[in-house]
């Protein structure tokens, strides 16, 4: 496993030498919400380390220097990249959702409100614990979208097409080799974009086998019962930014499109009814 570490990228490590930029660039480096935020910039930037020196400052990944919580106009985003981590005043652990809170607001839909058309939309964690259990199967870390006039809340795009597929694999051939079990937790992926095309690429798979054996490594459930989809979504992503992908026709799934059994995880989060 590529990225069997991953968990411990959570923690900020003062390293003596490196810095904030290094690590914030460590971390992203399988990122695929970075990557689809660069793509919209009409400047070809050399790499991920020059779209954050350029484009950012520490502070929209939680991590200013001076514990700030807001740019002001006498801050040097410049400064606050090179400084090294182990002169930083962190106060240890960083969450990992306030690192990636940034980046999931800028790449999930909705960005207005469908109910009442405002834009003031406020990215939310669901935690572990606040969710229903459907199949017996909890689902952590799902993101979703609260509008702050009219408190409707919107799952994001990713966490659905994420739970929905999911389920699909649960129901379609129960097993004791399957990597998604009753009692178990799955952990969603913080990258939104890079679980979105993660499970687009699974869909995609005509072998359930096949998808048992992506998802299998990163099964942890023996020891608590975990399936950490962090670790799967970057372990691909490490393939899927090295490989020239081509154009193909679509394939049959191992879900026969007659047969395919429509999902409607509305009722699924407790939290998510209109207040």
């Amino acid at each position: 496993m590529k990225n069997k570490d991953y968990k411990n990228k959570n923690f900020v490590k003062h390293d003596e030498g490196q810095t904030i930029l290094d690590f914030v660039e460590k971390r992203l480096s399988e990122n695929a919400a970075i990557r689809e935020l660069m793509k919209d910039e009409y400047i070809s930037f050399g790499g991920i380390r020059d779209f954050l020196y350029f484009k950012f400052c520490p502070l929209y990944f939680g991590l200013c220097p001076h514990k700030k919580c807001k740019k002001e106009e006498t801050c040097d985003a410049n400064l606050c990249w090179l400084q090294k981590l182990s002169d930083a005043k962190f106060t240890g652990e960083e969450t990992d959702h306030q690192f990636h809170y940034n980046l999931v607001k800028a790449t999930v839909q909705p960005s207005i409100c469908p109910e009442c058309g405002k834009d003031e939309l406020e990215l939310k964690w669901q935690d572990e614990g606040y969710l229903a259990k459907l199949g017996l199967i909890n689902f952590a870390d799902v993101a979703y979208l609260e509008c702050k006039s009219c408190r409707k809340r919107f799952i994001t795009h990713a966490d659905r097409m994420a739970v929905e597929f999911l389920l699909k694999v649960f129901l379609a051939k129960p097993s004791k080799k399957s990597p998604v079990k009753a009692g178990q937790t799955v952990v969603l992926a913080t990258d939104k974009a890079g679980l979105e095309i993660f499970i687009e690429h699974l869909e995609k798979e005509k072998d359930i086998k096949t998808i048992w054996k992506r998802l299998d490594p990163f099964s942890i459930s023996e020891q608590i019962g975990e399936l950490d989809l962090n670790i799967a979504v970057a372990d691909f992503m490490c393939e899927y930014y090295n490989i020239e992908y081509e154009v193909k026709n679509e394939i049959d799934t191992f879900f026969e499109e007659e047969d395919e059994e429509k999902f409607d995880i509305s009722d699924l989060f407790d939290d998510f009814d209109e207040k």
